[in-house]
């Protein structure tokens, strides 16, 4: 796992990364940044060829890897779709997970693919359940010769079928027309509107978090759950499913899914099905509410395999990331530390216990760890970048600013990431040299739904490094046309503003902001600012004031970019 994501091995022309398996992606697909940061030539899609994903449509390109080691087995001439949004890794698709049979065993960290040999008709490919019969639903949706190649399937939400398909590279999400189907009033006081769904498009999509009677799969009912819906169909096209079963459910079942035989067969492996965006306080992870009866014809059912103890230090590495991803820190603390103690050497072990240990807060044991890992993997950018960080939060801005240094010549220039080394450069006072950190990202991630975050970011960082203002001026309009107006960026453009003298044009653009979050403690202390050079003082200082109230900190923080009364 690799946070809610599963990750699995893999070898790319002989360079070693780690991909994401992704059964609702058709194809395999990597970002252009991707593609570029592994060595790839890119290529020209077929005319006409186009690419859905939640968030819209994209213009996709292609590229072949000559050797695709994957599971033990090299793979020749292996076709990836390039473009959309970029995911953070590269996705392992249908055209590869769904030619031969597919057993997701997610929660004991294990996703295998499984060509059948002989007459297996009538088999039990519920093998791993001893002490009950598994669930099974049917597949839907043949394709080509009889041939099902999709995970689409049969689902009941409060007692309505919907279609929907297996996605192991989403959250489990339903259409605006499968839920008012099913009775949902996305009016009603339970209802919570959610602004930011994303998926390949290059735009974020409007739902809201819903509370259902019950989600039903095959003989499977699970109770009042909440679920996400988003605001139209979950992708463009005649063949879209109503819904996403997604990596929620995965984590807490035990399926495999048999061609030829047209079904899935399913137990409950235990935790919490469904992630509930809604409850950031859980980290995403939402599970059923509570209920006083069980319905007649209905009994609970106990979980199958939740009791197996690992054996090595791959086992328990796996269990504690399945535990970090069901929110369970301390559990996951245990298990890498079991890891650690059988395979002291290995770098990454020590990396996912800092990260389990930071989440418990004790961030003098994840510190501690975190410079093992990079002393056993000093080349791996992940581990350097997270060191500083670590660094910075222990008040060691010398040890933080070195780290951040080794881990700028490990990140590829035009990854994501390099966006999180840029917010450590603006905490430790070198907004500037954060700035050119931007281009590479932002060329490589021109139909992105986070372009608007990057040039903010872009924006953000030349007005705190006074630096080329001019162009920050540019970038400022470009995120807030993309960003659809959003406070934070017009915080961006007022103090862009602010530094070119423009004092009444940023008054007018921290008023905006502080009327949509009058509570923002850098806002408000930045308009005292503006308005002291007004000579309005006496509210200036107000202002100031107040923000300090707010955030005991916010007055350092200007002053460390040279921005005083």
């Amino acid at each position: 796992m690799d946070g809610l994501s599963a990750s699995v091995p893999v070898t790319v022309n002989g360079h070693k990364t780690t991909f994401w398996l992704d059964s609702g992606a058709w194809f395999s697909i990597m970002s252009n940044a991707k593609a570029q940061e592994l060595g790839l030539r890119i290529d020209q899609a077929p005319r006409g060829l186009m690419m859905s994903g939640i968030g819209g449509s994209f213009r996709p390109e292609v590229t072949t890897i000559s050797d695709f080691a994957i599971n033990g087995s090299v793979l020749h001439r292996v076709d990836f779709i390039v473009g959309g949004s970029d995911a953070g890794s590269g996705l392992i698709g249908r055209n590869l997970l769904a030619n031969f049979d597919t057993e997701f065993d997610i929660a004991h960290g294990s996703v295998s693919i499984v060509r059948p040999e002989g007459d297996c008709k009538h088999v039990n490919f519920g093998y791993w359940s001893k002490s009950q019969l598994p669930f099974t639903v049917k597949l839907l949706r043949g394709e080509g010769n009889g041939k099902i190649n999709d995970f689409a399937l049969p689902v009941m939400l409060n007692g309505k079928e919907v279609e929907a398909e297996i996605d192991s590279g989403a959250i489990t999400l339903i259409s605006r027309r499968a839920a008012e189907r099913a009775g949902i009033d996305l009016d009603g006081p339970d209802a919570i509107p959610i602004e930011r769904l994303s998926g390949f498009g290059r735009h974020f999509e409007k739902g809201w978090s819903v509370r259902l009677k019950s989600v039903s799969i095959g003989d499977e009912t699970i109770l009042n759950p909440r679920l996400t819906v988003i605001d139209g169909p979950i992708v463009d096209g005649p063949n879209a499913p109503d819904m996403l079963l997604g990596i929620g459910y995965l984590l807490s079942h035990h399926l495999y899914v048999s061609r030829d035989q047209h079904l899935i067969y399913f137990t409950y492996s235990g935790g919490k099905p469904f992630i509930d965006l809604s409850s950031p306080n859980q980290n995403g992870v939402s599970t059923a509410a509570a209920v006083s009866t069980i319905p007649e014809g209905k009994h609970l059912v106990k979980a199958v395999g939740a009791d197996a103890t690992p054996k090595n230090a791959g086992e328990f590495a796996r269990q504690g990331a399945v535990l970090l991803a069901r929110n369970d820190s301390k559990g996951a603390v245990a298990a890498y530390s079991h890891a650690v103690k059988l395979e002291p050497e290995n770098g990454e072990y020590y990396h996912q216990l800092s990260l389990a240990e930071r989440r418990t807060g004790d961030y003098k044991a994840a510190l501690t760890d975190l410079q093992k890992a990079a002393a056993l993997k000093p080349d791996d950018p992940d581990i350097m970048l997270d060191l500083a960080f670590a660094y910075h939060a222990h008040d060691e801005p010398a040890q933080a600013w070195s780290a951040a240094q080794k881990a700028k010549a490990l990140i590829a220039p035009q990854s994501l990431q390099v966006t999180a080394l840029a917010d450590l450069y603006i905490e430790l006072g070198h907004a500037a040299d954060a700035v050119p950190l931007y281009d590479p990202v932002i060329r490589t991630h021109r139909e992105d739904h986070n372009l608007g975050a990057l040039y903010n970011g872009l924006c953000w960082s030349s007005g705190l490094g006074n630096v080329a203002t001019d162009d920050a001026l540019r970038d400022c309009k470009r995120a807030l046309k993309l960003s659809n107006d959003a406070p934070a960026v017009r915080d961006s453009l007022a103090l862009v503003l602010y530094r070119q003298g423009k004092f009444d044009d940023a008054l007018d653009n921290y008023n905006k902001v502080l009327a949509a979050q009058p509570k923002e403690a850098w806002s408000l202390y930045m308009r005292g600012m503006t308005e002291t050079k007004l000579g309005q003082a006496a509210q200036g200082a107000k202002d100031r004031k107040d923000a300090v109230v707010l955030d005991t900190s916010v007055a350092d923080r200007a002053k460390a970019y040279a921005l005083e009364p």
